[in-house]
């Protein structure tokens, strides 16, 4: 990694005591949905934005949610940790034009992607989404990071041309700055304590067979995933092709996964 790329990393804060208190009341074995509950509602922004989530069309709830209560009876737990996580991205400034998309944009790709990530294990592997669920929601926020750099160091113009040329854009990220955006998210999450399955997870989701076999199913899930959404949230014939093809590589759960796409396209 250059020296500017480390040194904004350096400067992204700690997560939010609050959020941190979410993280305990999750940690501990013993606690209960209402000790989640009470540990956002702690924090009136916290309680917003939690809101506001899981109120996104990408989560098709028929009803609306007007209580933290109801979210987390609703998604449970796992789904609420990776919202609350999600809350420490408003203190990030989020500049992605080195790449031509928009904040909204972004935070479009995160929600579907934790989306596709809940509809399509919930069922049967939930036990998974402890680690793959605030690893989906937040596994680009390295991109940001990146994008500061970039304009930092003036070398915009290496990603442009890779979205020009069609290239890949984790090597284009390695040849402006020394790391891909997986990279970055994982040097982040190590930084803020997280587990280190998930650190581990994030940095070998481009590359599940990089990992040892134990770990290569959830990396695998994880790479479909990122694949299914584009960047800017859309998904596409295309992307839906590439996901399968990790899909059907790793012998991965392909019926439930159409089931979740579809699920996501028709809210």
């Amino acid at each position: 990694m250059t020296k500017t790329l480390l040194e904004n990393i350096d400067n992204i804060p700690p997560l939010p005591e609050s959020v941190q208190a979410v993280e305990r009341v999750y940690n501990n074995p013993d606690s209960t949905l209402e000790d989640m509950q009470k540990a956002i509602e702690k924090d009136p922004i916290l309680t917003a934005n939690i809101l506001r989530l899981v109120n996104s069309p990408a989560y098709g709830l028929k009803n609306k949610i007007t209580s933290v209560k109801q979210a987390v009876a609703l998604l449970g737990k796992d789904a609420i940790r990776s919202f609350a996580l999600g809350s420490a991205v408003d203190n990030f400034k989020i500049d992605l034009s080195p790449y031509g998309m928009t904040k909204e944009e972004f935070a479009l790709a995160c929600d579907r992607q934790l989306s596709l990530m809940l509809n399509w294990l919930i069922r049967t592997e939930s036990k998974s989404l402890a680690t793959l669920a605030p690893a989906a929601f937040l596994v680009d926020l390295g991109r940001v990071i990146i994008a500061k750099t970039l304009i930092d160091d003036d070398k915009v113009g290496i990603i442009e041309m890779a979205l020009m040329s069609g290239e890949d854009i984790s090597q284009a990220e390695k040849t402006a700055c020394g790391a891909q955006t997986t990279d970055v998210t994982a040097t982040l999450f190590h930084k803020w304590n997280f587990d280190a399955d998930t650190v581990h997870l994030i940095r070998f989701s481009d590359d599940p067979e990089g990992t040892n076999p134990d770990e290569q199913r959830a990396a695998a899930q994880l790479k479909a995933v990122r694949e299914a959404v584009m960047p800017n949230g859309e998904i596409t014939e295309e992307s839906l092709c590439v996901a399968k093809e990790t899909i059907e590589e790793f012998d991965l759960d392909l019926e439930n996964f159409e089931k979740a796409v579809d699920k996501i396209l028709s809210a």
